[in-house]
Formats: C-alpha cells, structure tokens, sequence
C-alpha cells in the first residue's frame, strides 16, 4: 500500500470517529529549475488533528521508510511544547493510540 493511500485511509477514520482533522501538504512551489521553495514550516507531519483538546501529529510512513531530519526536529519540538506526535505505519496503529488518550 502506498502512503498516500494509508493516509487517506486514516483521515477517514479520523472523520468516522467524528475527529477534527486535515491533510498538511507539503509540497512548496517549484522553481523552473527543478528545485523547491519550501512554502511552509519543513517537518510538519502528513495529518493534523485535534483531540480532546491536544494537538496531534500524525507521520505516515511506509515500512523501510524513515523521518527526515526535520520531521524528528518537528516531532521533538511538538513534544516539548505538550503535543503528541504519532509515527504510524497503518490505521490500525492510529486507532490503538487514540484510545490510550
């Protein structure tokens, strides 16, 4: 299954469960060169939510597939501000931490 698919599965979990969530999307803007200008924030997680009042960070990865530098920068971050960060691989992993909230 490929990321984007796991994500959107997730968002339509997160909505069923009536929980208020969004897709960040962190493309930047590309310049005719090839490369990217960041538009946002590097390291923000896939999916955004709240819960219960808690912010919360949902990173999906694929298995072999890892954080970048940035992304354990904004998890460690989020964490020291209270937030909770999820590092998650399927919806069955979101679905297991969101009720030991």
């Amino acid at each position: 299954m490929k990321e984007k698919e796991i994500q959107r599965a997730i968002i339509e979990y997160l909505q069923w469960q009536k929980i208020f969530c969004w897709k960040q999307n962190n493309a930047g803007i590309q310049k005719p060169d090839g490369h990217f200008i960041p538009s946002g924030m590097r390291g923000v997680p896939d999916i955004l939510c709240i819960i219960q009042g808690r912010f919360v960070g949902i990173e999906v990865k694929v298995e072999g597939r890892y954080q970048s530098p940035a992304q354990r920068e904004f998890q460690q971050r989020c964490e020291n501000a209270g937030g909770i960060y999820l590092l998650v691989h399927s919806v069955d992993e979101v679905e297991k931490a969101i009720r030991k909230l």
